[in-house]
């Protein structure tokens, strides 16, 4: 799938052509859409049998703010593994850097290293270490910085 830049990066393109198909199938004469800060008309044309125009598109001034926290997950299913106490081990409270290591998840008696994409402060362990985990099982809230 492609972005349609021309929306700003709001709508998917195939989301679009989904929404002119509808319109175009339907009896419907107009169609706004506001969606993440975006915003789309869509109008059918009278003077073309079941042609529908997109007359108006843009994004709003604003940006949407971005979130203030994120979630590490696991890469796959395992047992979830912490260092032991004082190499390297994260608690609540501690910072992460970007590509810091924060556990291991252990599959088939290999480690495979957990780390942050993004830099914050530790809000919460959701797992304990010996637990086991899911493929996308949320592992710690980060808060960003």
């Amino acid at each position: 799938m492609r972005r349609d830049e021309g929306l700003g990066g709001v709508f998917w393109a195939d989301e679009l052509g989904d929404l002119l198909r509808a319109v175009a199938d339907s009896d419907v004469a107009e169609l706004e859409v506001e969606y993440d800060g975006g915003h789309v008309l869509i109008r059918r044309d009278p003077a073309v049998p079941g042609g529908v125009t997109l007359t108006s598109a843009g994004v709003s001034e604003s940006p949407p703010a971005l979130p203030t926290s994120f979630t590490i997950t696991s890469p796959l299913v395992g047992v979830f593994r912490r260092p032991p106490s004082g190499d390297g081990r994260i608690e609540e409270g501690d910072d992460v850097a970007v590509g810091q290591t924060v556990g291991a998840v252990e599959a088939m008696r290999m480690l495979n290293r957990v780390q942050s994409e993004r830099a914050g402060v530790v809000d919460r362990l959701l797992v304990q270490d010996g637990q086991a985990v899911e493929y996308g099982q949320a592992l710690l809230v980060v808060r960003a910085t």
